[in-house]
């Protein structure tokens, strides 16, 4: 021992002391992080290297019932690079040239940058960007969008609705359906290197992503197209302020077409008011006029109080009820039931209303739906309006028989006037017929949902009778249609503007079915405002739902039906030609021959084209009267036939 350690032996026990106790703690550090903590430290050192990056689920698509798509997902992909990692820039420059028609020098540069991440190609559609998706590149970056399109523009636009930048659902099935529809994004996880460089992991360390399923719609595509087409062309004719309309099939509630004026186009909502996205059908109240006289008829023959041809003094058109002077339109003396609503008199309605009592009224009005939403399963439906009798007027009773005092939407007169053509049972509104992952699985046959029992079939049959009259020779003449029979019953309804009902501005209505026997279809048309002059449901929205039934059958066989006995004398004089239903003429076709169209709707003439295996060029609509080849003569493919159509007059 020097005396040199000896002096200092103290203070070198001392740092010897630290040092060993520091060690101790560094050795005890080393052991609580590999054994003890070693599974909460390799957790954190993985979450702070690895990023989690989102897979895009495919949102689901929305379909008309025939399989056909409202809407598509335009899938892009942005690919970038991280230089600093990257590999066989080279092959990966000539293999980005083959695939964008680039120059390789060009991604070579990009490639030679010095930063982390380069973008080479944005918003690439998918077919253009295949060859490179696949590659597995270390230092490659895919990125995967996807945006939302509608094909068909405005066709349905209300209904389907539309989705935001991030594809959420905004309004319509979009936003009805958003949690079916958007899927479950996958997952995709991203390492970090100590060089804060992005690796990608392997594909077998992802989550896949769970597309969204499709919403099959009950809309008939063509229906749809017709309606829509004939409320612009009302529109034009009666400078409406809005025109909205639904057609059911009365037998399952499926709504077949629901339609509006002004509409909007879902890819650039932002183009148009947000008023114009409103599913008008659904959301707008009105008073229905006239159209609601079936409520209190239905009811006193429900009742069995009267007949259709018990007799009613209507005052010769001019009556005085309670405080309110009525009049009607079309003024007679003494009507029975039937013609009350054929011709539709106010005075004979409030008569049979008054005696139906406030409580029947009340009753029945309930049972037909009003009052109450349709539960078709969209939101911010209307449950139009109809108050307790305890919150009636003196005049209420009358008033609510007219149509007044009562609001309604127009699906819910569409679900009214179905109970009514189908014998008496009030559906619930069908919009969705159900989902599907697969889009070409259609959807399982759905019985229709029976809320209730409004009357007895009996009834409604004779309701249907005498609504066919009204098409027949009163105030729904204009919606008459050769050859066919059209059940019906107008409105013309006065707004309520301010504190009284205006004199210039109404609400003319038309509810129609057909064929009146045992009608397939139910249209209801409501028109705001139009012009003043041509501001009656018999003016106004009568032809409308005419032209709409002449469009539908000239493309239906479903609902042919053989012309009147005078039409045939006159088919007679002026052609020998006998006219074949469609259903036979097509069973009579045979490949490589010109088959004998006369007569045939539109889509049973494309139907026999395409069997024979002949191109044929459509003029005008309605049924065949001329075709350029004539029938029996040996075609081929390259043949092209002019078919000229013609509908009734």
């Amino acid at each position: 021992m020097t005396r040199l350690y000896a002096q200092h032996r103290n203070r070198v026990a001392l740092v010897n002391g630290l040092f060993g106790i520091a060690l101790l703690i560094v050795l005890g550090k080393l052991f609580a992080i590999q054994l003890i903590h070693h599974d909460e430290y390799r957790l954190q050192a993985v979450s702070q290297s690895t990023e989690i990056a989102p897979i895009p689920a495919e949102r689901g698509h929305i379909l008309a019932r025939n399989g056909e798509s409202l809407t598509t997902n335009i899938i892009n992909y942005s690919i970038a690079v991280d230089p600093q990692v990257l590999t066989e820039k080279d092959s990966l420059a000539v293999i980005f040239e083959r695939t964008f028609n680039r120059p390789a020098a060009d991604y070579l540069s990009l490639m030679n940058k010095d930063r982390s991440f380069v973008w080479l190609e944005r918003n690439v559609p998918k077919n253009q960007a295949q060859p490179i998706l696949n590659l597995q590149h270390q230092g490659l970056l895919i990125e995967r969008q996807v945006r939302r399109r509608y094909p068909y523009n405005e066709l349905a636009a209300p209904l389907v609705g539309f989705t935001d930048v991030d594809g959420l659902g905004i309004s319509g099935i979009e936003l009805e359906f958003d949690q079916q529809l958007k899927g479950v994004d996958g997952e995709k996880p991203l390492k970090r290197n100590a060089k804060n460089q992005v690796l990608p992991l392997p594909k077998g360390t992802w989550t896949l992503p769970v597309n969204g399923q499709n919403v099959i719609l009950t809309i008939n595509l063509d229906y749809q197209s017709i309606v829509q087409e004939e409320l612009l062309n009302a529109q034009k004719r009666l400078s409406a302020v809005l025109l909205h309309a639904v057609l059911m099939d009365p037998n399952s509630g499926d709504v077949l077409a629901i339609a509006q004026y002004p509409n909007f186009d879902p890819n650039n909502p932002a183009a148009s008011p947000a008023e114009n996205r409103r599913l008008l059908a659904l959301t707008d109240m009105y008073e229905p006029g006239s159209t609601l006289k079936v409520v209190p008829v239905a009811a006193v023959l429900e009742e069995g109080l009267y007949s259709p041809t018990d007799l009613f003094d209507c005052e010769g058109g001019e009556f005085v009820y309670r405080n309110l002077v009525i009049r009607d339109t079309h003024p007679a003396g003494i009507q029975s039931l039937a013609d009350i609503i054929v011709y539709s008199s106010n005075i004979g309605i409030i008569k049979i209303a008054e005696e139906l009592g406030s409580a029947l009224l009340y009753k029945y009005s309930t049972r037909f739906g009003l009052g109450a939403r349709t539960g078709a399963g969209l939101q911010g439906e209307s449950p139009g309006l109809l108050r307790e009798p305890s919150r009636w007027s003196s005049v209420s009773t009358g008033e609510i028989a007219m149509g007044q005092e009562v609001g309604v939407t127009t699906l819910q007169l569409a679900q009214l006037y179905s109970a009514i053509a189908n014998g008496g049972l009030l559906l619930r509104p069908r919009l969705v017929l159900g989902t599907s992952t697969d889009i070409a699985l259609p959807p399982e046959d759905k019985k229709p949902e029976i809320i209730r029992r409004v009357a007895s079939s009996h009834t409604m049959a004779e309701l249907r009778e005498i609504l066919y009259h009204t098409v027949e020779q009163g105030t729904g003449l204009n919606a008459r249609l050769a050859g066919y029979k059209i059940a019906g019953k107008t409105g013309t309804a006065q707004k309520f503007v301010g504190d009284k009902y205006s004199e210039k501005e109404f609400m003319p209505t038309f509810a129609a079915m057909i064929p009146a026997e045992k009608p397939k279809l139910v249209c209801v048309i409501a028109i705001d405002s139009p012009v003043y002059g041509l501001h009656f449901g018999s003016e106004a929205a009568a032809p409308v739902v005419r032209k709409i039934f002449q469009r539908i059958l000239h493309l239906e066989n479903d609902f042919y039906a053989p012309p009147r006995q005078e039409q045939l004398l006159a088919t007679a004089i002026a052609s020998s030609v006998s006219v074949l239903t469609n259903t036979a003429q097509e069973s009579l076709v045979r490949p490589g021959i010109m088959p004998n169209m006369q007569g045939a709707s539109l889509r049973s003439a494309i139907n026999m084209a395409h069997t024979a295996g002949v191109n044929i060029q459509v003029q005008g609509s309605g049924r065949v009267i001329n075709q350029s080849i004539e029938a029996g003569r040996k075609v081929d493919e390259s043949a092209l036939c002019i078919v000229t159509l013609e509908g009734e007059s």
